[in-house]
């Protein structure tokens, strides 16, 4: 019975790692001439790089500055950027801090999409201190030819590739945002001028209208000026 429980919470364990690994997506907004800074505390030692994904999806030129830190130490740095993909080896424990910087921009606020992902040596999500937890049961069913790291190795080739479906997934998503902000963009711009120069077109054909009604008038003063230039 005991056993069976292990499985249960083992099994069990294992969906909680698939769904929620060490990965988070966010998608936040700078404001004009801000900068937005988040931290990552990393403290599990089987976690040795990290890799973060970002992309402007919205507002001004679509760029952003973007650093990362750990401590006072810079560890990236891009400028004027509309999107970015970095992997890094993470050599200490700590809280390492993420910074997207609009400050250089004086009236448009930027949307823009992250992700960040805490890897193993391997450059693959780490699970296995699953398996170490629930050694008893591993031993115990080893003789039945069931093994807990086969298992193990099997889960975790499933979340490596649920990982890459969600990443492409939010990457095409980011870029549906951006283009559709684009798209928003210019049909505004294309509109805004359509009705200047719609505007402009009634106004210079009713002086037209005018200036020739005034020809024909005797009283008109600017038929009058019109025809004493013209004579």
């Amino acid at each position: 019975m005991d056993s069976d429980l292990y499985i249960f919470l083992y099994i069990f364990s294992l969906f909680i790692h698939i769904c929620c690994g060490a990965e988070y997506a966010y998608t936040i907004e700078v404001d004009a001439g801000k900068h937005n800074c988040f931290f990552q505390t990393v403290n599990n030692t089987h976690h040795k790089f990290m890799e973060i994904d970002y992309q402007v999806v919205d507002g001004g030129d679509l760029n952003i500055n973007f650093m990362m830190l750990f401590g006072t130490k810079i560890l990236l740095q891009e400028m004027m950027k509309v999107e970015g993909s970095h992997k890094f080896s993470m050599e200490e424990s700590g809280d390492y801090q993420l910074c997207f910087d609009n400050s250089f921009s004086y009236q448009t606020r930027k949307v823009l999409f992250f992700e960040l992902f805490l890897l193993d040596e391997n450059g693959s999500f780490d699970e296995t201190n699953t398996v170490e937890e629930f050694g008893p049961v591993r031993h115990e069913y080893s003789g039945l030819g069931f093994e807990m790291q086969k298992f193990q190795k099997a889960s975790n080739n499933i979340k490596n590739l649920l990982n890459k479906i969600e990443y492409h997934q939010s990457l095409l998503r980011a870029y549906e945002a951006r283009d559709r902000a684009i798209m928003n963009a210019n049909f505004d711009r294309v509109t805004l001028w359509s009705v200047v120069n719609s505007i402009i077109l009634v106004i210079v054909g009713l002086l037209q209208v005018y200036m020739i009604r005034s020809l024909f008038e005797d009283n008109s003063k600017l038929g009058q000026l019109l025809r004493r230039q013209h004579f």
